[in-house]
């Protein structure tokens, strides 16, 4: 007796609570809608809300975490099924998943740091020591797309006031306890609710550095009983685990390892479920949580699950009257585009919020559009020194303003990046090249910046500069700099080579120019060069050492819009120059030069053609080193090695075509190119020996993987003097300069 009373009093006590917080006779369950979290497999959320309104059921909160976030704040605030479903098909998670602007929308100074070839990768540098990036993506991209969608007039929002009252979690990563969200910036909440660890950078709100909420409570029913819910439809997306021969990586073990973590809280919270409750689990064989180009598969196994739980679904619809009546009211209501009265950039965060403030100021007296706020915070972003630009539109006595809050990295504002390319040509000719870059930013509000290079391999030197733009948008700019660059450079007499020379160059330069617009630039040069050439081995007929000093003032005008300088598709990159030798600072001597490149691209589908020009010129006659030009190395006259030919005149031509290989759907794409190339040109000593009778026409096969390191390129060359190579290298198709 004694043992069978020990079971009935809590039960008695469970059935009277029940019967206490049972709603009145009559009155209408509130049922909650519990969303967790998946990645893409998040998708059948779409399918499963599509179920719930074909069968009427009124949704009274939201919970969600993580995708379950995102969607469920979407279907809070007013969007249709359709509508959340067209914005997952239109979105391009590829594109989510690299952070800044194209590379064709880049501002100039990106562009042309581009062509440095260094890994984009960076790490802080300070008096604190080293700072690391927090993760790979900062998640710029998927917040401006959040933004444009959960639109707010007010910094702070209560979560209640939505059509449909809303939560979502995310994990205070200082203290590994959930955080619940139900006001404030919805954006940034649901932001660092599908904050991936390692993946996309914690979200700093409110002296907190928040994280995925799966981590914490991945299917957060006790939320959405906390908010008033008395029956719940928990939908659970949340990926198997591995089966043990797929664990082939430290990476796969320990996201195992985070999975059964995750999956042990999940089942554990589950089992608080009534029978009363509706649990939806989709069956999703060969849906990964990145398998974002299966958006569509997940809907429809997110639907086809709903259906299989018709018989207790059916038990919360209400009449057509009253649901369709519930719909109208949570309708989303468009904003529209109001004029924008005032743009207001908040400096707390940032050492550059000028440059923001000269992007967003275009806005105001305009009418909103998130199409065009979007590609201003993206072209400033584009600057490279922001961890993330947040804007908001505020209503304030009946007008309309942006407010706009740029954040400097955390690991700013000193920068190192490191590059390493080399060359082999399997034929005892081979080399190296590292670079390293310390980039110090932040140095004024429009962006001036100290950028010192150091080079060692091929090419040996260091170079130092001060950009400092000025003006609106920092159009303008003054560039000093100085350089000291030393190599060492064959010297051929036909299809010979007859000797070596150690050159040495110390130059200094100040150029100062203005953008026009995103893609085109002008500048006047003034520079002073010192050459200094000693004969290490060769012919002794030819001098052993040499010396030259270059005086100048030039203009050039640089034109770039192609989208990649690796393996660029479409787009166009021209530069032209003129330089007027002279003989002030001492230089000796006198004459012009004129210089020219050009890189077209197009595509077809999978399919780009590449069109490439370079000369320079000197009809005076110029002879140094600083002015002379190079050419060799894959498809530069393949078959010859890097720079192997040098002259005071050049010309050369080329055609490329490749095609890209492997699947354009993938969240993470690594496509392989093979194409080949038909090249011709040639170098000459003299203006008037130029002709086509001396050209060596070349050409090469080749193929090469965008890697995060550098472009990786495997090929052979082969030219009509005979020579011929095969070459493994890192290394871009588009280069700067003639050496």
């Amino acid at each position: 007796m004694r043992q069978a009373g020990s079971w009935r009093r809590p039960l008695a006590a469970a059935a009277l609570i029940i019967m206490c917080c049972a709603p009145p006779a009559g009155a209408r369950e509130k049922i909650g809608l519990v969303l967790g979290g998946g990645g893409a497999r998040g998708a059948a959320h779409i399918g499963v809300l599509r179920a719930i309104e074909r069968e009427r059921i009124p949704i009274d909160y939201i919970a969600g975490t993580s995708m379950g976030a995102i969607i469920g704040a979407l279907y809070a605030s007013g969007y249709t099924v359709d509508e959340i479903q067209k914005v997952l098909d239109g979105m391009d998670w590829g594109d989510v998943f690299r952070d800044g602007a194209s590379r064709d929308a880049l501002p100039m100074r990106e562009k042309e740091l581009d062509l440095a070839q260094l890994i984009p990768q960076e790490i802080g540098i300070g008096r604190g020591g080293v700072k690391l990036p927090p993760s790979i993506v900062i998640g710029q991209k998927l917040n401006l797309v959040l933004r444009g969608l959960l639109v707010q007039t007010t910094e702070y929002v209560d979560f209640d006031t939505l059509p449909i009252p809303f939560r979502c979690v995310a994990t205070d990563v200082g203290t590994a306890q959930e955080v619940v969200f139900g006001e404030g910036d919805l954006t940034l909440a649901v932001l660092a609710s599908a904050s991936i660890p390692g993946a996309f950078a914690p979200v700093s709100y409110e002296g907190r550095l928040l994280v995925d909420g799966m981590v914490t409570n991945n299917v957060p029913v006790d939320v959405a009983r906390g908010m008033g819910a008395d029956r719940l439809i928990v939908v659970n997306v949340s990926e198997p685990l591995l089966p043990e021969d797929k664990l082939g990586s430290p990476v796969s073990v320990l996201m195992q390892v985070l999975s059964g973590l995750v999956d042990r809280e999940t089942a554990r919270v589950l089992a608080t479920l009534t029978p009363r409750d509706v649990v939806i689990k989709p069956d999703m064989p060969g849906i990964a949580s990145l398998d974002f180009g299966k958006v569509d598969d997940a809907v429809r196994a997110g639907e086809a699950a709903a259906m299989e739980q018709l018989a207790g679904l059916r038990q919360l619809a209400v009449s057509p009257e009253e649901f369709t009546a519930r719909r109208a009211a949570q309708a989303r209501k468009p904003l529209g585009n109001p004029a924008i009265a005032f743009v207001d950039v908040r400096s707390d965060q940032s050492r550059t919020a000028g440059l923001v403030q000269d992007r967003l100021g275009q806005m105001e007296n305009k009418a909103f559009s998130f199409e065009a706020i979007g590609a201003q915070v993206a072209r400033a972003f584009g600057a490279g020194t922001y961890q993330r630009i947040d804007y908001r539109l505020e209503e304030h006595e009946g007008e309309y303003g942006l407010v706009v809050r740029p954040v400097d990295k955390a690991w700013g504002p000193n920068y190192l990046r490191v590059g390493l390319q080399f060359e082999d040509d399997f034929n005892g000719r081979d080399d190296y090249q590292f670079n390293a870059e310390l980039r110090m930013t932040g140095l004024s509000s429009t962006g001036a910046e100290w950028r010192n290079l150091l080079q060692l391999g091929r090419e040996s030197g260091f170079t130092s500069e001060f950009y400092a733009p000025f003006g609106r948008l920092g159009r303008w700019f003054v560039a000093p700099q100085l350089s000291y660059l030393a190599i060492t450079q064959p010297l051929r007499d036909g299809a010979d080579e007859v000797a070596r020379y150690r050159v040495e160059t110390s130059a200094g330069e100040l150029r100062f120019g203005r953008d026009l617009g995103e893609n085109t630039r002008i500048a006047l040069i003034a520079a002073r060069s010192h050459d200094r050439a000693k004969r290490l081995v060769g012919d002794p007929s030819l001098p052993d050492a040499r010396r030259d000093d270059v005086s100048g003032i030039g203009m050039s005008l640089l034109y770039d819009s192609l989208d990649s300088v690796a393996f660029p598709t479409r787009g166009m990159r021209f530069e032209a120059s003129y330089t007027r030798l002279g003989g002030a600072l001492g230089a000796h001597e006198h004459g012009g030069l004129i210089r020219l490149s050009w890189d077209q691209a197009a595509t077809a589908g999978r399919n780009t053609f590449s069109f490439g020009l370079r000369t320079s010129l000197s009809p005076d006659g110029v002879d140094t080193y600083s002015t002379n030009a190079n050419l060799g190395g894959l498809t530069y006259l393949s078959g010859f090695g890097e720079g192997e030919l040098i002259g005071n005149q050049m010309a050369f031509a080329r055609l490329m075509y490749y095609r890209s290989f492997g699947s354009t759907a993938a969240l993470l794409r690594t496509p392989l190119f093979v194409g080949a190339s038909l090249e011709a040109g040639n170098v000459w000593d003299d203006f008037d020996d130029i002709g086509g009778d001396e050209l060596i026409r070349a050409g090469s096969v080749f193929m090469g993987v965008p890697l995060p390191i550098g472009p990786l390129r495997l090929g052979f060359g082969y030219a009509d003097t005979g020579d011929r190579s095969f070459y493994l290298t890192f290394g871009s198709y588009v280069r700067a300069g003639f050496h």
